[in-house]
């Protein structure tokens, strides 16, 4: 109950409340349940039972990631040995590289490592991606440097030039040639004998194909048109690409006997001398002068 008493100030009225006019009664509930709660049913009575999803921590989750990606690498890396020759999924195990691994094979395939087999770069599976790109690189690569260094020859004399495309039909059959043929006949020649040499066909397919990784430089720099200087770049071609090779077959035929060992070796290494010398002889032969030699004027 409250009582509200008005004062006069002029003509208007404002109520005054005072605190004393208010009669307030509080009323106490109790906690009990009252009975009428009992006759409720209890199927309509609604549980909650709380419910935890034992989720994997996150670090077993990123452990268990990675190892799945390290199996699928790992996976694309082994050859796919149940297909056949034929197929083209014999064939795709080979290109199945990523740039560093052409990278590194193209570096070491330059410089000859003392006590080391160049193989052990090519494992666990070789690849034919690098060896088909070095290939043709270096068929346009010495095509073009073999024309431009005819060109600079026959500056200031009396000859046109001419550009000889015949120079790369010889260039790409060289070296596709150099490439597949001398492995093959290496390979087949230790499969007849029963070797155990732990090399393939696919090894010096790749080895091979490698090794030529350094003619591509040489190449772009016998245009220079001064004999010494390609005569030096041609031996430190024959030493660098040539140890690169001899060295790692002579370390795969080490289970062979000395001897043959011996002959198989100077063989290779010959013939790598020759590829050598055909590069320099024909591509970039020295070209002799033509000019038109002058013919003393007798006095009369």
């Amino acid at each position: 109950k409250a009582v509200v008493s008005t004062q006069s100030t002029g003509s208007d009225k404002e109520p005054i409340l005072n605190s004393e006019d208010f009669d307030i009664d509080f009323q106490e509930f109790s906690n009990t349940i009252p009975n009428d709660a009992a006759t409720i049913p209890t199927s309509q009575l609604t549980s909650y039972e709380p419910v935890f999803k034992q989720d994997a921590p996150a670090e077993t989750a990123i452990q268990v990631e990675n190892t799945n990606l390290m199996d699928a690498e790992t996976d694309e890396t082994q050859p796919t040995t149940t297909s056949k020759f034929w197929s083209f999924q014999f064939y795709q195990q080979y290109f199945n590289v990523n740039d560093q691994m052409v990278l590194e094979r193209l570096m070491y395939a330059c410089i000859p490592t003392p006590n080391s087999s160049y193989l052990d770069k090519l494992r666990p599976i070789p690849d034919f991606y690098g060896p088909l790109w070095v290939c043709i690189t270096l068929i346009f690569s010495t095509a073009i440097s073999g024309n431009m260094a005819d060109f600079f020859a026959t500056l200031g004399q009396d000859k046109e030039w001419e550009y000889d495309f015949k120079k790369v039909t010889i260039a790409a059959t060289v070296i596709f040639s150099y490439v597949t043929v001398i492995p093959a006949l290496l390979s087949g020649y230790l499969w007849w004998r029963k070797s155990q040499a732990e090399i393939k066909l696919a090894d010096t397919l790749s080895l091979y194909g490698y090794c030529l990784t350094l003619f591509i430089p040489i190449s772009l720099l016998l245009c220079i048109n001064y004999e010494w200087i390609r005569w030096v770049l041609i031996l430190g071609l024959v030493v660098a690409s040539g140890g690169v090779l001899i060295q790692t077959v002579w370390k795969v035929l080490e289970q062979e006997p000395k001897q043959l060992s011996l002959i198989i070796t100077s063989v290779l290494a010959a013939l790598h001398v020759a590829l050598v010398l055909l590069f320099k002889m024909y591509f970039f032969a020295a070209t002799k002068s033509h000019t038109t030699p002058v013919t003393p004027v007798n006095p009369t």
